[in-house]
Formats: structure tokens, C-alpha cells, sequence
């Protein structure tokens, strides 16, 4: 709270609280300044008055020039008055009104000078906080570094307002009033406004208002100044203020460029168009092709036809295995041990932007808040950002009612379409402040320690490491046999299959959440496609075409798995679409993306990108097949496998199905292993046995890969809403 003239008066001992209560009750029945209610009844002399004015280093230009006759009662609280509504110096202001000159007030600064001590010691010295309460800042700021003005922030011994009060006497610059005019005067340009943090937001006769956060150069005064061909003064704002400002002159531009840049500056690499005119063509060729040889000869078209598809099997099966065995290699993931750790000087540690897209999820904010706050990271070098979608109104009003820390940033996304979560990360990516960037769901809950062994690995990588994914798992796995499935899949992916991928120099299929950025170089690249429904496959695509790589780290980050079947399929749905807009995407020319990608990851894009949703689509047709074998013998059907060829698909059959349900079980002892090595038991090896039901996964990734499929036609940009906090639902599976 600001430390008014009779709070000094009292602290410098001329007067009682007493005395200051019933001078300002007099105050208040007759009007007037306090000064003069002091002097006339009879509390403080003129003379005493006089004295500590001129002597006191914190009193206000107001009193002194008051003090000096330079301006009336009247003019002072006229400036005053204008102050309040629309900020600024006082000084300017009474020159912009014509009270005073520039010579008159530069004069009285001069000869009423007084020393600026640091931040702290002026915030003790005022009595704002403690010896004690600064002690404990600056012992945390030797430790970790950092603004002193944030840490007290951060520990609560001061607010923001406060602080930037104080700053901006510190600073000689004033502060922001409480109306502002800038729906009708000049703005700077937006690249401007976000490369110097600043926002126009008022206009005088004489100058133009600057909303900054931190004071800017000369050089980058005038440059503004020259854009907008009048003066600026700056005043100094919070960073509650600034978003507040920069929201209300920026929010369409930043919606528009959180939807096109992608598509603006990479047209080729969008979703925004699903099938392009050459791809149509191609598939109505290959059609029609079709259907001719089905004329002239069915027979052997379906064979020909099967072969093919039995060559994928084979391949894919072969190729899993091998990468899945390249993943088992020990030292390929990064690891570091905990003195590495603990050798971290915490004062090297850059500002780390997280991102946390929200979508009614009400139930798990409050976890949320606290996983994060639970991170071994200063909380205060921190650039949280909750993503909140506009039209979601619970989850808003419940995250506002929380008293979140000051490293806490809650930003509202425009309605807009498509409204996708690559959408909402990009519009929280053009605010994020921080020199790394990563994306958690609102329902993780990574390690501790993963931010900073992401800082580790940074620093130990050549620089073409853009990208560091964290590994995925669930804390949910043995809550019924869906999620005991779930996680066998996910601990095939994230511990042997993205780690053997990553050996292979081909591109990677991304996480949704735990990727880990070097800033700049994702803004490079375009950020996420907001069209994409599974907007980190693509974006390892991109990544790999900018001849960037990715890495995993071994650190996990445990999830929710989904525990109800429709929600799974919802899920998986989308996933599966979103792979399908991925490979049409970057397939609209594929002799240019084989230049792009080279022969070994483009062989490597088609297995993982194009394998992962082809495969489930062509299974049925095969359980189809076999089925009608079994309980009819059709001729049909026995002609499609003639000679060797049966005795070939046969074996394809048995070690492919094998193989597959093998990977899945190497993949959770791989975890199971890892977890009893770190003497951390997340998981039992009784989950092993449940590979048995991999079968019946397949049959609901089917069902997914072809609601994807009529999603992609219909509607392609549709995001499909995962419901989180069901892991306390109880077990809804009924073959278990």
C-alpha cells in the first residue's frame, strides 16, 4: 500500500495516529489537502511541515512544488486528478497543462535530488516489508538468481502494484491510469510493440502514453517515436497490466496469427486444405484403375492386392522389431545422475515458458497447480501459461478463483475455429517469455527433476538438438484392462520405439505433451498447425525437415490412460486422424519431400506415418477373410492365397501377431526394469500377462482408424475432447 504524507509524518515522529485519524475525518467532512488540515488545525507548523518536505528523500514532486508556490492547491490537485485517470509523470503532466515550464521543474529535481537506493532497501526502508522477509529474498537469489523485485513477488511480501509503484520512482517514470484511449490513437506496429514490450496507451497534446515493463534505450525510444511521429513517455506497468493491455490492442492480431502464421509462411506444410487437387486426382485414377483390372480379371487383381498388403505386413513387422531391439541399446537415451543434478548452479537457469492447454477439466486444475508447483525449478524463473478456451466458463471461473503464485499466467484464447489445442499452444506461444518451452496436459505430472535435466541436456547437445520428449507413461495402469493395455503400448513407444527411431536418423513422431523446445528454433518452424489434429507427429515431421533433431530423455512424465472405452476410441480417433493429415499433408508432392527427408526417412516417414493408421485399417478385412474361411471354406477366399503364397501368409500370420504382442511385452519390462533399478516400483510384472488381450486392442484401434477415417472426409478438423479424471471411475471393462 503507497506510504501516504501522514504515514511519513507519523513514522518521522511529528505526529500520533490520532492526530492523523481525526485530521483526516476533518478532511473528509471539509475538504482540502491534508498538509494543509495538519497546519490549519493546529497539528503540525508550517515551518515543521516545510522541513521535512524539503528533507525527507520520499517525498512526491507534488509537495515540493506545492511547498515552493509553484503551483496552487487547485492546479496540484488537478494534476493529480489526471494522473490517476490516465497516468504519466507529474511533472509532465503540469507542463502539458500548462502550470509549469521544463526549466521550472528540471530546476526544482535538481535542487531536491536524492539518493536512489536498490529496490530492497527501499521497500525495507518504507516499511513495505521486513529486514527478515529481505534477508530470505536475497538468500534465495544467491542461490537460484534472478530480479529481486520478482522473488519478494513470488514469496508474497509484496504485490505487483506495489513493486512497480516503487520501481517507477526508481526509475523516474510514471505510472499507468485508470482509463486508457486506445481504441482511437495511433499503435505501433505489432512486431514492434512485441520486440520491445510495448503498447501505446493514451494520448496527450504533447506525447503519446508507452505502456513498458522494464525501461527501454534511448535508441529504441527514438526509433518508436519516429514510427508514431510524436514523443513518447514511458510509464511502467505489471505484468498483470501489460497482458491486460497487450490482450486488448494485439488479441485479434495474435488469434489470426495463432490460426494462419503456419499457413501463411508454410502453405505446403498446413493442414488447412486435407486433400489437395493432385492427391484427389491421384486417388480417382488409382480408382478407376481399380475397378478396370477388377473387370478384366478379379482373381488376380485381389491377389495382387493381398501381396501387397501382406509385403506391408511383413515389413512393418520386420521393421518394428528391429527398431524396438535398437531401442533396448543402453546410453542412447540422455541420462543424468543426481550429482550432475545437484552440480546445476541455479543461477545459469533460463526463464522456462510451460504451456497448459485446458478444456473443461475443472476436476484436475487443482492437481495441476500442484504438480507444478512441486517442479525442482525457482518457481520464479517459471512462465506458466493455463491455455483456457473462452467459451469454457467453469474452468475459468474455478482457475480465477484459485490464488495462483505470480510465475502463474492465465490466458483466455479467442473463440475461433478450428478450436484445437495446437491452436490455444500457439496463441500461448506468442506471449511465452521464456528461452525453452514445453507443453504438459492438465492431468500430468512429470518428475521433478525433468526441467532441469532438459537444461542438462541443452547444454551438453550440439545445436541441432532443438527437441528433447521426455518419455510417457501412466499412473492410472493398473486401474482396469483397458489401461493395463494402454500402458503396454505406451511403454513399447516411448521406451524402445522413439528411441530406436531416434538411432535411425529418420523423422520422430512427437509426444502430445512432455516435448521439450528450444524457442526460437519452434518458432522457426512454424509452431503447431492448429488444423492438425495430432499437431506433434506433424511437427517432428517439420522438425526433421528443417534438419533439426529430437532426442529422448530418460524422464517421465505420468498421465491419465484412458479407462473407458468410448473415451479411448475418442481419443484414439483422433490420433489416428491425425496421422492420416500428417501423411496426406506432406505427401502433396513426394519427390520433393524424398529430397527433403532422404531415402532412409522417407522409408522411415511412410513406416510410421503411413503405417500407423493403415494398418488398423486393413486388419478387419483380413479378420474378415479368415473368419469366412473358417466356418465356410470359400473357394474364393483360398484362391486369393495360391501355392507358396498361403503357406507364406500363414507364417506372416503367426510371427507377425507374435512379434507384435512381443514388442508390447519387451516395452513394459522395459519400464517395469527401469522403475526397479531407480528403486521406484510404479509398476508389477503381473502386468505382462495382460498381452494376452492385445487381440482385442487391435479390434478398438480398427473401430478408431475407421471413425478417423470418416472424420478426415467429413469433418477433419474436428478435435474430439478427451475426458480426464475418471482414474477413481471404477472398472468399467467387463472382460477382465
Amino acid at each position: 500500500m503507497e506510504e501516504r504524507l501522514g504515514d511519513r509524518l507519523i513514522k518521522a515522529g511529528y505526529l500520533t495516529e490520532e492526530n492523523l485519524e481525526e485530521a483526516i475525518r476533518i478532511q473528509n467532512e471539509k475538504g482540502g489537502l491534508i498538509g494543509d488540515v495538519l497546519v490549519q488545525y493546529g497539528y503540525v507548523t508550517s515551518s515543521d511541515l516545510s522541513n521535512f518536505i524539503f528533507e525527507n528523500k520520499f517525498t512526491k514532486l507534488g509537495e515540493l512544488l506545492l511547498e515552493k508556490k509553484l503551483i496552487t492547491r487547485e492546479q496540484l490537485e488537478m494534476a493529480i486528478e489526471y494522473q490517476k485517470q490516465y497516468g504519466g509523470r507529474f511533472g509532465n503532466i503540469c507542463i502539458s497543462m500548462g502550470f509549469l515550464t521544463n526549466e521550472q521543474i528540471d530546476e526544482v529535481l535538481k535542487k531536491n535530488v536524492s539518493r536512489k537506493g536498490r529496490i530492497g532497501e527501499v521497500l525495507v526502508e518504507k516499511g513495505i516489508i521486513s529486514q527478515d522477509q529481505m534477508d530470505e529474498a536475497i538468500k534465495m537469489q544467491n542461490k537460484s538468481g534472478g530480479k529481486i523485485g520478482d522473488i519478494l513477488v513470488f514469496l508474497g511480501y509484496v504485490d505487483q502494484e506495489t513493486l512497480y509503484r516503487e520501481l517507477s520512482i526508481q526509475f523516474e517514470i510514471g505510472r499507468p491510469g485508470a482509463e486508457s484511449d486506445y481504441w482511437k490513437i495511433k499503435n505501433l506496429p505489432y512486431h514492434l510493440a512485441k520486440k520491445y514490450n510495448a503498447v501505446v496507451i493514451t494520448e496527450r497534446d504533447d506525447c503519446f502514453i508507452l505502456a513498458v515493463s522494464d525501461r527501454l534505450k534511448s535508441s529504441e525510444i527514438n526509433k518508436i517515436e519516429d514510427i508514431l511521429g510524436k514523443p513518447v513517455e514511458e510509464v511502467l506497468v505489471t505484468n498483470e497490466e501489460m497482458k491486460e493491455y497487450w490482450e486488448t490492442r494485439f488479441r485479434e492480431v495474435e488469434k489470426h496469427k495463432s490460426i494462419f502464421d503456419l499457413y501463411d509462411s508454410q502453405p505446403g506444410n498446413s493442414a488447412i486444405v486435407t486433400f489437395s487437387t493432385g492427391q484427389l486426382t491421384s486417388m480417382i485414377c488409382l480408382g478407376i484403375f481399380l475397378v478396370i483390372c477388377l473387370i478384366l480379371n478379379w482373381s488376380n487383381t485381389l491377389i495382387a492386392v493381398n501381396l501387397i498388403f501382406q509385403a506391408i505386413y511383413a515389413i512393418m513387422t520386420l521393421l518394428k522389431l528391429y527398431i524396438v531391439i535398437l531401442g533396448e541399446k543402453n546410453n542412447v537415451q540422455l541420462k543424468f545422475s543426481d550429482e550432475e543434478l545437484a552440480a546445476i548452479d541455479e543461477k545459469e537457469l533460463p526463464i522456462y515458458t510451460i504451456l497448459i492447454p485446458v478444456y473443461k477439466e475443472k476436476e484436475v486444475v487443482a492437481q495441476l497447480i500442484r504438480n507444478i508447483s512441486e517442479l525442482d525449478y525457482p518457481q520464479y524463473k517459471l512462465d506458466v501459461k493455463i491455455l483456457l478456451e473462452e467459451d469454457d466458463k467453469e474452468t475459468i471461473d474455478v482457475i480465477r478463483g484459485m490464488n495462483l503464485k505470480s510465475h502463474f499466467s492465465i490466458l483466455i484464447v479467442p473463440s475461433s475455429k478450428p478450436q484445437t489445442k495446437p491452436k490455444a499452444c500457439n496463441y500461448g506461444l506468442l506471449q511465452a517469455k521464456g528461452d525453452y518451452v514445453v507443453i504438459f496436459d492438465a492431468e500430468d505430472r512429470p518428475e521433478k527433476d525433468q526441467l532441469k535435466k532438459v537444461y542438462l541436456s541443452f547444454k551438453s547437445l550440439p545445436k541441432e538438438y532443438v527437441c528433447v520428449q521426455a518419455k510417457l507413461n501412466y499412473f492410472n495402469s493398473t486401474q482396469n484392462v483397458l489401461t493395463r493395455l494402454f500402458t503396454q503400448e505406451y511403454s513399447m513407444w516411448f521406451e524402445n520405439l522413439l528411441v530406436g527411431i531416434m538411432q535411425l536418423n529418420v523423422p520422430i513422431p512427437l509426444g502430445g505433451t512432455s516435448n521439450h523446445f528450444k524457442i526460437n528454433f519452434l518458432k522457426e518452424v512454424g509452431g503447431w498447425d492448429p488444423f492438425n489434429v495430432t499437431e506433434d507427429a506433424d511437427l517432428g515431421v517439420r522438425l526433421f525437415k528443417f534438419r533439426y533433431k529430437t532426442v529422448v530423455l530418460d524422464s517421465r512424465t505420468w498421465e491419465e490412460a484412458n479407462s473407458d472405452i468410448g473415451n479411448w476410441i475418442r481419443q484414439r480417433s483422433r490420433w489416428i486422424k491425425g496421422y492420416m493429415q500428417t501423411w496426406l499433408v506432406h505427401m502433396r508432392y513426394p519427390l520433393k519431400l524424398l529430397k527433403e527427408l532422404g531415402l532412409k526417412g522417407f522409408v522411415g516417414y511412410q513406416a510410421m506415418v503411413l503405417g500407423t493408421p493403415l494398418l488398423p485399417l486393413i486388419n478387419p478385412v483380413f479378420w474378415f477373410l479368415m473368419i469366412m474361411w473358417i466356418f465356410t471354406k470359400a473357394g474364393w477366399i483360398q484362391n486369393l492365397f495360391p501355392g507358396a503364397f498361403y503357406y507364406s501368409a500363414v507364417i506372416l500370420f503367426l510371427v507377425g501377431n507374435f512379434m507384435f504382442t512381443y514388442t508390447n511385452i519387451i516395452g513394459m519390462y522395459s519400464v517395469i526394469r527401469d522403475c526397479v533399478l531407480k528403486k521406484r516400483q510404479e509398476f508389477s510384472y503381473s502386468i505382462i500377462k495382460y498381452a494376452l488381450f492385445t487381440p482385442v486392442y487391435w479390434i478398438l484401434m480398427s473401430i478408431s482408424a475407421y471413425k478417423a477415417l470418416f472424420q478426415l472426409v467429413k469433418n477433419p478438423f474436428y478435435w474430439e475432447k478427451t475426458q480426464h479424471g475418471l482414474d477413481s471411475v471404477e472398472d468399467n471393462i467387463t472382460f477382465e
